[in-house]
């Protein structure tokens, strides 16, 4: 181990290690010593006694105050007592009707009753799609809206008129029967307008009109009022009398009375009560106090020889961390002394005889190893 540049400018370890030996070994010195030192004092004696106070003793008793004496009784009142009753209007009643002039039962077909082959009409309900009504010897048709249907009939009293009505019917909102003289009624379902008119013939199309055969004539016949119907359009409340109900309750003042509000507290006398206790002084007594002025010079001594350790180890340091399995042991012996000047456990004369025979072990094998480095004890490494 060569001396580092850092150790050889510092305090030569060596001299660091023979402080450190010097420390202990002055340390060693205060073990089994004892310097007293005595201070003397006066303290003042006191004894405790019970203290005693007087106080009031207190009693209870009830009081009293007056209120008033209520009692509950019904709140009533008259009301009305009403029913319930209907009311009525009269609303009229309308009717849209056309009734034919011609007798038509005795006719077993169109051409029996004097229409020609394809004679025509229209027949219109309101302002709905106007209906074109044709009759056949065998048929009569009926288009609305674009579609035809054929109702048939054969040559015969009963089945032309059946086939005739049932035709009519079928257009919407028209209602068609024959009275009991025979003639054709015509009756829209809703009290609508009812127009008939003759239809152009087509080409080649030679009937005549169907309209006066039937005994009608072209135009528009409107609602007429027929009579009325009496109806309920309500209800309505009628006062059938009165009656007394309980509307509530209240209270009447019916007098007074005297009652236990509370209660109060009073004086009724007094009485000794013990109050505590207190000191009193009896006397005064001598008192010595005894200081180991030995035990301060110790843990001063102590102190001092554990900084002179640490600065060995710090001065050593870096000698100590180049010499690898030597410096491991030398700085295990170091730090072991470090501890022992550091515990709280107390000191012994064979402790500190330990921690100077460790030292000198360290500082052999430092020395040693400083030798042994190349260019001597005062080698340097830089």
């Amino acid at each position: 181990m060569a001396i580092s540049a850092a150790s050889y400018n510092q305090p030569s370890v060596p001299a660091r290690f023979q402080q450190a030996r010097q420390s202990l070994v002055t340390l060693k010195s205060t073990i089994g010593q004892s310097k007293t030192t005595e201070e003397v004092s006066f303290e003042v004696k006191r004894e405790t006694r019970i203290r005693f106070a007087t106080q009031p003793v207190y009693a209870s008793r009830p009081t009293y105050g007056m209120r008033d004496v209520y009692t509950e009784r019904d709140v009533t009142e008259d009301r009305a007592v009403y029913e319930t009753r209907p009311t009525y209007a009269d609303r009229p009643v309308y009717e849209t009707k056309l009734t034919g002039s011609r007798d038509l039962r005795g006719f077993a077909s169109a051409t029996a009753a004097g229409l020609d082959e394809k004679a025509d009409f229209s027949v219109q309900v309101g302002s709905g799609a106007a209906a074109r009504v044709q009759f056949t010897g065998s048929t009569v048709a009926v288009t609305q809206n674009g579609a035809t249907h054929n109702f048939a009939y054969t040559a015969s009293a009963g089945s032309f008129q059946s086939a005739m009505v049932a035709a009519l019917s079928s257009v919407s909102g028209l209602t068609a029967s024959l009275d009991t003289s025979g003639h054709l009624s015509l009756k829209t379902d809703n009290a609508e307008s009812l127009t008939l008119a003759e239809v152009a013939n087509e080409l080649l199309d030679l009937s005549g009109t169907a309209l006066d055969k039937l005994g009608l004539s072209a135009g528009t016949v409107n609602r007429q009022q027929t009579g009325t119907v009496r109806e309920q359009n309500g209800t309505e409340q009628v006062q059938t009398g009165t009656e007394t109900v309980i509307v509530g309750r209240e209270s009447v003042k019916t007098g007074s009375e005297r009652y236990e509000v509370g209660s109060e507290t009073y004086i009724s006398g007094s009485e000794q009560v013990e109050d505590g206790t207190e000191s009193v002084v009896t006397g005064y007594e001598r008192v010595v106090k005894t200081t180991d002025a030995s035990a301060i010079e110790r843990r001063t001594k102590q102190m001092s020889a554990r900084q002179a350790m640490v600065s060995l180890i710090k001065a050593a340091q870096n000698d100590i961390g180049s010499a690898g399995a030597v410096g491991t042991r030398i700085a295990e012996g170091l730090a072991g002394i470090i501890g022992v000047l550091g515990s709280s456990d107390p000191l012994s004369a064979d402790k500190l005889d330990t921690a100077v025979s460790n030292l000198d072990k360290a500082r052999a094998a430092y020395m040693t190893s400083a030798y042994s480095g190349s260019g001597g004890l005062f080698a340097k490494s830089v």
